[in-house]
């Protein structure tokens, strides 16, 4: 022969082949689980989808691994999505998973993802709705079953933490069908009566039916709607609920619900005392230095000889009494004399002055005349003069240019 093709070249044919096939790159496919291994180097998970008389290779990379909503395992039916190829290099063929959900409950999960995007695109899960948890707690809410371990482990915790605390146990049933109404109603209920500072909505871990309750539109509601903030509880580290997604704060496990419900009273009282010790110091100190500032001042000459500061600042006060006397009185004999000249300023300028001298004022009634054509012939005047008045009549009248003399 002349002609043949190489073990990577038929593997790559075969590959083509079943690539191009569209029924075989997008397709669910229901089997049992066997031999699951997730890598935690790599991330990828292997393992084998069997029925009772098959079995078939799967892979699901570390991205696709990230979006599974429950823990693959051994035994579990499940419904698998994905497309198989051809791996080359032991040239055989395998399914490469891209999603999977746990089988008879694949309507649910699909009814739940609904109600999850209706819910966030109505504001419910919005992170800026949350309200913060307070930073001391007295009393604490609890919505769970009085039955369950879930609240023997807060009890227990809450205790450890914090023996102060007031516990409110608003008891439901965690499964079922009355579970989401029953919850609902005992979260209401403490709001109602506003007689705690935060409250915890949980259950222990279960199967993905039994957290249903956790899953309810009811449930979302209640927590969305509470005045109160809230911390929720439901399951394990791995089960994720929307009540998760609504409440203020989410826990793991109803332990470290109650963990972050209060703080470690020790590690406060730890803090108090510290704060104390700092107070006293500063109060030591402050102390100190007053007294030291207090002997300062006492060391000064005024508390050391007040007599002498006292005798001295009266002489002071003497003398300045006396300048201020002296400065006083010769202000006075200035303004005097000042005033003296004024008067006699005045004095010349009187008309009683210049009548004084042989002049006189004419007037008719309460008008001084100052020109001849003032009057006329007959008018009777008055002529004052300095010792008195002399009331007259113009016999006749008569204009003279005295610059012309």
């Amino acid at each position: 022969m002349n002609e043949y093709l190489s073990v990577s070249q038929l593997n790559h044919y075969i590959n083509r082949l079943l690539v191009g096939d569209d029924l075989l790159q997008d397709f669910w496919l229901k089997g049992e689980i066997s031999g699951f291994r997730l890598y935690q180097q790599s991330g990828h998970a292997y393992f084998t989808l069997k029925d009772e008389e098959a079995a078939i290779s799967c892979v699901m990379f570390k991205s696709r691994v990230r979006n599974l909503k429950f823990k693959p395992e051994d035994g579990m039916e499940i419904l698998l999505r994905g497309s198989v190829a051809v791996y080359a290099r032991q040239g055989k063929y395998q399914l490469y998973a891209e999603e999977m959900q746990p089988y008879g409950v694949g309507e649910l999960f699909l009814y739940l993802e609904q109600l999850k995007n209706r819910l966030a695109a109505e504001g419910y899960f919005d992170l800026d709705k949350k309200k913060p948890i307070p930073p001391l707690v007295n009393r604490v809410g609890v919505v769970t079953s009085q039955d369950g371990a879930a609240f023997q482990d807060i009890l227990r915790v809450l205790r450890q933490r914090h023996r102060g605390v007031e516990l409110i146990l608003a008891h439901s049933s965690v499964q079922g069908v009355e579970a989401p109404l029953e919850l609902a109603a005992a979260i209401q209920m403490l709001n109602q009566y506003s007689a705690v500072d935060v409250i915890i909505v949980g259950r222990g871990g279960g199967s993905f039916e039994d957290l249903m309750a956790f899953n309810s539109e009811e449930v979302v509601k209640a927590i969305y709607e509470s005045s109160i903030p809230i911390i929720s509880a439901v399951g394990h580290e791995v089960d994720y609920s929307l009540a998760d997604l609504a409440a203020d704060l989410r826990a793991a496990t109803p332990t470290q619900a109650a963990q972050l419900a209060v703080p470690d009273i020790h590690n406060l009282e730890a803090g108090i005392n510290d704060w104390q010790q700092r107070l006293m110091r500063a109060a030591d100190n402050r102390l100190n230095q007053s007294g030291e500032r207090l002997d300062r001042v006492m060391m000064r000459r005024i508390w050391r000889e007040p007599g002498v500061i006292v005798d001295k600042n009266r002489e002071r006060l003497m003398a300045l009494s006396h300048k201020m006397l002296d400065e006083v009185q010769a202000g006075w004999k200035l303004k005097e004399h000042q005033f003296s000249m004024g008067v006699t300023a005045l004095d010349k300028l009187s008309p009683l002055k210049v009548l004084s001298r042989g002049y006189a004022v004419v007037r008719r009634g309460d008008r001084v005349i100052h020109m001849v054509a003032e009057v006329e012939p007959g008018e009777e005047i008055q002529i004052d003069l300095s010792d008195g008045v002399i009331n007259a009549a113009v016999k006749d009248r008569e204009r003279v240019n005295r610059w012309e003399r």
